[in-house]
């Protein structure tokens, strides 16, 4: 197969954005966001890499001897595989809880310590969303962003941006989850005079704590730190599927998104910085992949890139073997940037 270098200063490229931009930017194909933790990187909030890495010195520094057992147990496959691919297998519920209340405070002290960071920062996700706010329909002014990610950037971009958040969950301090919240938000939110984004998180967030079953949301660090333990998230690996099936807010999140991905509806998919590594969405996702799909990832399995080369609809920017390729309208192009970086995207498609 040959391929092609493309100039990105070029016409041909600038006739290539124009066309991407009308497939998957434009009001008539307004995007369904998928957002994975490329964008916690981008902020500087560790991703799995590191998450695992403060995992192995917590087990090893544990006094619980069965626990570090289980640990060494799996410690070679993840750093071998990675996390998430590590723990893939995992069986013992016992390592699955004492994951997540590690996970949840590794990832909250974190975002604390960059909170005024991430507000302030002009990333290309900043630009992405002030975009789009300027983009939405004025009939229902809503952009719809699902998440595996724990992390608080996007509310805090938000936040920024002026754009309001629908997260499922009614309340000030103590939050409690409504699924007509995302369901039917026109009926309870003024989507007409307003942007909101309606966030989808299936994997939970480190501001949701369980409180005798039942999941609330609060934003008040204090509030967090004291129930760390009780923060509500699944655990990277195999018990994510188990825990999105059992676990109400989980499910319903992921099912109302699915939902949104109707295909007799005009919408277009973009998908940032997600490894398609959840069995509940990436099942939904590839059906919907008759629409126009638009991939920023610097590694990209060798499925996705073997079916944008059959489907003209799938565009990808994304890094291999030490270059930078695009593949569009099922062409393989080496390009001179990182596209797939969503700075260097937004500063080419938005300026």
């Amino acid at each position: 197969m040959s391929i092609e270098h493309l100039d990105i200063y070029s016409e041909h490229f600038d006739d290539i954005v124009e066309d991407i931009k009308q497939r998957n930017l434009s009001r008539n194909n307004m995007p369904k966001i998928i957002v994975g933790t490329g964008l916690s990187l981008v902020y500087g909030v560790p991703g799995m890499k590191e998450l695992a890495v403060h995992l192995s010195k917590k087990f090893e520094q544990s006094s619980n001897e069965y626990l570090k057992q289980l640990w060494e147990k799996y410690s070679q496959k993840i750093k071998v595989n990675g996390l998430e691919a590590g723990l893939a297998n995992v069986t013992e519920n016992e390592l699955v809880e004492a994951i997540k209340p590690i996970t949840a405070q590794f990832i909250l002290e974190n975002e604390e310590k960059l909170h005024e960071t991430i507000y302030r920062n002009n990333t290309g996700f900043y630009k992405l969303l002030q975009y789009l706010k300027g983009t939405v329909s004025v009939d229902k002014r809503i952009i719809d962003i699902m998440t595996p990610n724990y992390d608080r950037i996007i509310e805090i971009v938000c936040d920024r941006l002026g754009i309001g958040v629908i997260t499922g969950f009614d309340g000030s301090l103590y939050g409690q989850f409504n699924r007509n919240l995302l369901k039917k938000p026109a009926e309870i939110y003024n989507c007409r005079n307003h942007v909101w984004v309606r966030l989808y998180k299936p994997h939970g967030s480190i501001n949701w704590i369980n409180n005798s079953g039942k999941e609330y949301l609060t934003n008040d660090y204090q509030i967090l730190k004291n129930n760390a333990e009780h923060i509500e998230i699944v655990a990277p690996g195999s018990s994510k599927y188990k825990a999105g099936m059992i676990n109400n807010t989980f499910r319903c999140m992921r099912e109302e998104f699915n939902e949104l991905l109707d295909p007799r509806d005009s919408y277009s998919l973009f998908i940032y910085g997600y490894g398609f590594n959840d069995a509940h969405f990436d099942t939904a996702l590839f059906d919907s992949f008759q629409k126009n799909v638009l991939i920023l990832a610097r590694d990209v399995k060798l499925d996705i890139t073997k079916k944008a080369m059959e489907t003209k609809n799938i565009t990808i920017f994304y890094h291999e073997n030490d270059k930078e390729y695009m593949i569009y309208r099922s062409q393989k192009y080496e390009i001179d940037l990182p596209v797939w970086d969503i700075n260097t995207f937004a500063d080419i498609f938005i300026g």
